[in-house]
């Protein structure tokens, strides 16, 4: 995925702006989809298992395979997205390979684990829940350090 045309991020000032303000709104992207998860499935287990399974006592309805695999897809495909265009900028950052090599490795396994770990709450097991919960705050960490890291290498550093 080549969108930069120098691996030098300071090269352009017209691209530190606009990668600059990139990482802004992917910010706002991960804060704003933690807050739609927790507003849609809940923010502890018991309301995460009370949304798959539903609650007879509170009239809440099981969430249907449809749903789940509607949110997931759609979830899935966004998260990929907004991942990959921040690792490769992550790719062009002054950092060691190790640092990038495990935060690559740890947003983009912990999203996978995440869905997988929700399709297992939803299928098998309701302690996978606990997976879920923490792979989710995982990817959105890491992605966020990530973006952090950019932020301050365009706007603080100033190679």
């Amino acid at each position: 995925m080549k969108f930069l045309v120098s691996k030098n991020l300071h090269a352009n000032p017209n691209y530190t702006l606009l990668l600059g303000f990139f990482a802004v709104m992917l910010l706002l992207y991960f804060a704003g989809d933690l807050f739609y998860l927790a507003n849609f499935f809940g923010h502890t287990p018991l309301a995460v298992l009370q949304t798959l399974r539903g609650d007879l006592d509170a009239f809440v309805e099981p969430l249907s395979l449809a749903s789940l695999l509607e949110h997931l897809h759609v979830s899935l495909f966004l998260a990929i997205l907004a991942i990959f265009t921040t690792m490769a900028i992550v790719l062009r950052l002054n950092l060691q390979f190790r640092h990038k090599q495990l935060l690559i490795l740890v947003s983009m396994s912990s999203l996978f684990l995440a869905s997988l770990s929700l399709l297992g709450t939803y299928f098998f097991c309701d302690a996978l829940v606990y997976a879920y919960l923490f792979f989710t705050l995982l990817w959105h960490l890491g992605a966020s350090y990530a973006l952090a890291l950019i932020l301050f290498e365009l706007w603080v550093k100033k190679a």
